[in-house]
């Protein structure tokens, strides 16, 4: 069994704790509960994926401590885009153009090992608690509907999922990586900026988040159209089961509503649309 020291925990996020174990290794410790097929998800993913790009962390091995699962990974010293974006305000146009352009460089075509995003999406939809029955069986309709796509996917594709280490950006948590259509990564990536909040914050602070991310999102946008000969169409098509999938992430309670209320709005539009058609 590994050795580490407790005392040598350097970061944490919602579903574990990130340990150092030496000068070129971290351990991912999972929180008590979460299942090993999600660990070993991402473990298989991790080896995927650095098979393909050369810009992630390496991936060493899948271990287990005091009834906990952990992922051992390389560890990448730098700082995240998010908090370089922060620190350097005037340079947000910048830094969001860059970020477009990060996303098309891990825009990879990728074979059958990953799992779809259709089917990561559909098995998210089936997890959430917050839309009826048959809201639910409208986009799985129309998720039939999607292209299918054979493109190494993210699915969690942010700014504080880049760590910038000297002159090059490196890309982390690949526990959602999928294969499919491109733009379902980057309707994601559209809906965390736009409706993406922080939960324990003052009302003014929440503001300028907003504010902040929406500069991002229109730039960034607005780049990747432009770089990857894509429509804002094609982007757009996806918001719906992007959108409904997140439902069944912890999120604050407002960016919830946003997103019930963004969800049974176009469930209804189809319905009306279908009953007109009839």
């Amino acid at each position: 069994m590994m050795e580490f020291n407790k005392e040598k925990m350097i970061g944490q996020g919602n579903t574990a704790e990130i340990y150092k174990i030496d000068d070129k290794k971290v351990l991912k410790l999972f929180r008590t509960g979460l299942p090993k097929d999600v660990v070993e998800r991402e473990y298989q993913n991790g080896i995927i994926v650095q098979n393909i790009l050369d810009c992630v962390p390496k991936v060493y091995e899948m271990v287990e401590m005091d009834g906990r699962h952990g992922i051992v990974y390389e560890e990448i010293k730098g700082t995240d885009l998010l908090k370089t974006m922060l620190v350097s305000f005037g340079k947000i146009n910048h830094y969001a153009k860059k970020l477009a352009h990060y996303h098309l460089d891990i825009q990879k075509p990728v074979n059958d090992t990953l799992n779809s995003v259709k089917d990561k999406l559909e098995e998210d939809l089936n997890r959430v608690d917050v839309l009826p029955e048959e809201y639910k069986k409208i986009i799985r309709n129309y998720l039939k509907e999607l292209p299918e796509g054979n493109t190494l996917c993210h699915l969690d594709f942010h700014p504080g999922n880049i760590m910038i280490a000297g002159n090059k950006a490196v890309f982390l948590d690949w526990m959602t990586a999928c294969r499919g259509d491109a733009c379902a990564d980057v309707a994601r990536t559209c809906i965390m900026l736009k409706y993406g909040g922080v939960e324990h914050a003052p009302w003014i602070m929440k503001k300028l988040i907003s504010i902040t991310q929406h500069r991002i999102y229109k730039v960034y946008i607005k780049e990747y159209l432009m770089i990857s000969n894509r429509r804002i169409e094609d982007i757009n098509r996806w918001e719906l089961p992007v959108a409904a999938a997140r439902l069944s992430e912890w999120i604050p309670e407002d960016e919830k509503r946003i997103l019930v209320q963004l969800v049974k709005e176009r469930c209804d539009e189809f319905e009306k649309r279908a009953r007109t058609l009839q």
